[in-house]
């Protein structure tokens, strides 16, 4: 009897060795593939974790995804940003609680997508401005019903066929729960293939400027005058940087 209660004391505690043990500690390569890897999958609690990514009041990147979880359109954006990210991590310099960590990532490149759609928009505004209805109107119902229906811009992004290949230096620390990715404006642009640049191309720039032109000739047929034209353009320019990012 003694004995087998002796056997049942060491069994019991090596279980409860076995249930309390911590597991290891990812290293920074291992943080930033398993960080990635969720992005792509949009797991977005292990990316939170094992990022920066939430901040007080909202969150780093990605946004809307976490805004509107109940809206599907949302979720397809998403997931056409980083459908095709890849990366390749090439060096890892640790010291001490900081690490640095050069990447090769991969993406497509949503900047002249933006413009595209930059340029759609502020067409769409001139074509609905109506007699009895104020500029200012047009402008705040244009846009919002494109960001409340995010429908709107997945097709640009599906025909975007332009890809980049950025190198990048992560920075990453080590806290009580392991390493963590320091996220900045520059990772956070090439992980979602620079879907809130203004870099467009030559072409894409010409067509934006092409509208934002026709918008200029349609205020002045409705006899808004030059200096009120300038205060529109700027006005719809703000609310355009405002709904890109």
């Amino acid at each position: 009897m003694k004995k087998l209660i002796g056997l049942s004391l060491i069994v019991a505690l090596l279980l409860t060795g076995c249930g309390s043990s911590k597991p290891a500690m990812q290293t920074p390569e291992e943080t930033i593939n398993t960080a990635f890897t969720a992005l792509k999958e949009l797991d977005m609690d292990t990316f939170n974790t094992c990022t920066n990514n939430k901040v007080v009041g909202g969150y780093r990147m990605l946004t809307d995804l976490f805004s509107n979880q109940d809206q599907e359109g949302y979720h397809q954006l998403a997931e056409a940003m980083v459908e095709h990210l890849s990366w390749e991590i090439n060096n890892v310099e640790i010291s001490e609680d900081t690490a640095v960590a050069s990447v090769t990532i991969r993406n497509k490149d949503f900047s002249d997508t933006v413009g595209m759609f930059i340029g759609d928009l502020i067409q769409k505004v001139s074509q609905n401005q109506k007699d009895g209805m104020s500029l200012s109107a047009v402008i705040r119902t244009t846009l919002e019903e494109a960001k409340n229906n995010p429908e709107y811009t997945l097709p640009y992004l599906q025909k975007c066929d332009k890809y980049f290949s950025a190198d990048a230096k992560i920075n990453l620390k080590k806290t009580d729960n392991g390493w963590q990715i320091l996220l900045d404006e520059s990772l956070c642009d090439s992980l979602t293939g620079h879907l809130g640049s203004k870099n467009f191309s030559d072409h894409v720039s010409a067509k934006v400027s092409a509208t934002e032109e026709l918008l200029r000739r349609n205020l002045e047929r409705w006899g808004v005058s030059p200096d009120e034209t300038d205060q529109w353009a700027a006005k719809l320019e703000d609310k355009l940087n405002q709904f890109i990012h």
